[in-house]
């Protein structure tokens, strides 16, 4: 690896704030960035830096154009592609929902030469309050401040446990955490590490969890647990009942994190609560019509689709009641979220336009049809 700095920051003092992305996963990026240029403080500096590998021009321009007018704000997208080149990065485990780019977090402390300390946040975020705050945490002696994924620990198979245990050599499973949000402590990262071994450990333990896997495995027993509402998935009432600091996750979060499926520019999310913040962004954001037209089409796909979706929404109905245990938890919980979805697209059948996400009181009284 070139031994010169690839990257450095472009103000003295500030917050750096590191995405991994492509030009998939661009809807939630530009709402992202959108939320945290507003929650920006007038006494701070923000170093906002988009890890990409042959990124739309036009996506880079509507990005920075979010930090128009702002001095304190500066965002960038550098092309990783000189990285790649020395990576094999085909030997690494991707899936449908996740691209190479999730990897790119581990190209950090190599890239970003001259930082002591980033923030890195996953792109299918929103935050609710000042950067800075969380940038802030005291990292002495730890590798990384997170949040525990209380998703995974709490829906952990014997089979996740066991590779827990003993692939990534985590005695207890129950720390485990989520990598989408991340302060990460450069110097000591570096110190221990190098981007090699990254990639190699990569290689040998991410088939489940990919690069979160890895970073769970190396950085065991040297981080800080940050309270929940830093990384609250969904806001999800029941995922953090039994949780330090959930009410807080719930009630009063700082990032607000959508993994998985039904995200929230999408049918299966965007009515759900939590979506509320997605759109309060996005609605500002300089691709808000673009971002608009796709739940659009993805609500009329749901309407197409109603006969279909009611069908098998009986069919797990019978599956929970017929099942025992983990899976019939499992298809409960489907059970539940279909039938959400069937109320939402009932509405949507019912009150067309008036029932996007996005629309005003007045605006749903100018239009009854998707």
């Amino acid at each position: 690896m070139a031994e010169r700095t690839v990257l450095s920051p472009v103000f003295d003092r500030a917050v750096p704030i590191v995405f991994g992305a492509d030009d998939g996963f661009f809807i939630p990026l530009v709402v992202c960035i959108q939320s945290i240029v507003e929650n920006t403080s007038a006494g701070e500096y923000y170093d906002i830096v988009v890890l990409a590998n042959r990124f739309n021009e036009k996506y880079t321009a509507l990005l920075q154009s979010i930090a128009e007018g702002r001095d304190n704000v500066f965002i960038r997208v550098y092309d990783v592609e000189p990285f790649l080149k020395q990576c094999d990065m085909s030997r690494l485990k991707t899936g449908h929902r996740l691209s190479l780019a999730t990897y790119y977090r581990l190209f950090i402390p190599d890239l970003m030469k001259d930082y002591h300390k980033v923030l890195y946040i996953d792109g299918d975020t929103v935050v609710l309050e000042d950067p800075a705050v969380l940038y802030g945490t005291d990292l002495t002696d730890c590798y990384a401040g997170v949040v525990r994924d209380y998703n995974i620990i709490r829906d952990m198979s014997m089979s996740f446990r066991r590779h827990v245990q003993q692939v990534l050599q985590m005695k207890n499973p129950d720390v485990y955490f989520n990598a989408g949000v991340l302060v990460l402590n450069l110097d000591l990262i570096r110190r221990d590490f190098s981007l090699p071994f990254f990639m190699e450990q990569a290689e040998l333990k991410g088939a489940k969890h990919h690069d979160q896997d890895v970073l769970n495995s190396l950085f065991y027993g040297k981080v800080r647990f940050l309270p929940p509402r830093y990384n609250s998935m969904w806001q999800n009432e029941a995922l953090y009942a039994a949780a330090e600091g959930g009410r807080d996750a719930v009630q009063h979060p700082a990032v607000v994190h959508y993994p998985g499926s039904g995200k929230p520019w999408l049918k299966g999310g965007a009515f759900r609560k939590a979506a509320a913040h997605f759109w309060k962004y996005a609605v500002r954001c300089p691709y808000a019509e673009e971002i608009k037209e796709v739940c659009r089409q993805d609500c009329a796909r749901s309407i197409e689709g109603y006969a279909a979706q009611r069908r098998r929404y009986f069919w797990y109905l019978v599956l929970s009641l017929l099942l025992f245990g983990r899976k019939r938890r499992h298809y409960t919980e489907k059970v539940q979220g279909m039938r959400r979805s069937l109320a939402e697209t009932e509405t949507l059948l019912k009150k067309g336009k008036a029932a996007l996400p996005w629309n005003t009181e007045e605006e749903a009284q100018a239009s009854s049809v998707v």
